[in-house]
């Protein structure tokens, strides 16, 4: 089940121990993990950045005090992260993105702004959740995560969900995979 990105060009192949062995390695979709969440704040969205230019456009042609002026400014700023910023942010992070499922242990690695890594051991990792869209591109969810989490996004600023491999191609089958690799180094443990 090893695909092409289990190749030397994944930064997580570093990690690898002696005699561990890759099952599968990716990347999210970009397109899905970019887009991740969109639909439901959209009105949100734009509802305030809509306000938040009425003020400054207001504010400025009325010729109010320099106060009122900044005052607005944060906030058309959050609005334009809101609309379009956290999309080219979910790209840039769909591409430093990488995961790696392995005989032993489930690794990630992403960020924005700074790479993150989260190795999970096969033996004792949470119990996975599978939520899988069209085109069987889905989010395999470890442990708990915040009920909000997934209608945010993953480059929401404060969105606090649990590690995940966000928006993979073949989710399902990646899923089972992660299971079968459970349950083997589990049966490993106890017959030792």
């Amino acid at each position: 089940m090893t695909n092409q990105l289990a190749g030397q060009d994944n930064p997580l192949r570093g990690r690898l121990l002696p005699g561990e062995h890759v099952l599968w390695a990716g990347q999210p979709d970009r397109a899905a993990y970019t887009f991740s969440g969109s639909l439901l704040l959209i009105p949100f969205t734009l509802l305030w950045a809509g306000f938040a230019f009425f003020w400054e456009y207001s504010v400025i042609t009325a010729g109010a005090p320099p106060l009122f002026t900044l005052w607005g400014i944060p906030f058309v700023l959050i609005g334009l992260y809101m609309v379009a910023g956290r999309f080219v942010v979910a790209r840039r992070d769909a591409g430093r993105t990488w995961y790696m499922l392995t005989d032993r242990r489930v690794m990630l690695l992403g960020g924005t702004f700074r790479l993150r890594y989260t190795e999970l051991d096969l033996r004792s990792l949470p119990a996975p959740t599978l939520d899988e869209g069209g085109r069987g591109v889905g989010t395999i969810t470890f442990g708990p995560g915040w009920p909000g989490s997934r209608m945010l996004g993953p480059t929401w600023p404060g969105n606090r969900s649990g590690p995940a491999m966000i928006a993979i191609p073949n989710a399902g089958r990646v899923f089972r995979a992660i299971a079968d690799a459970q349950a083997a180094a589990i049966g490993q443990a106890y017959a030792r």
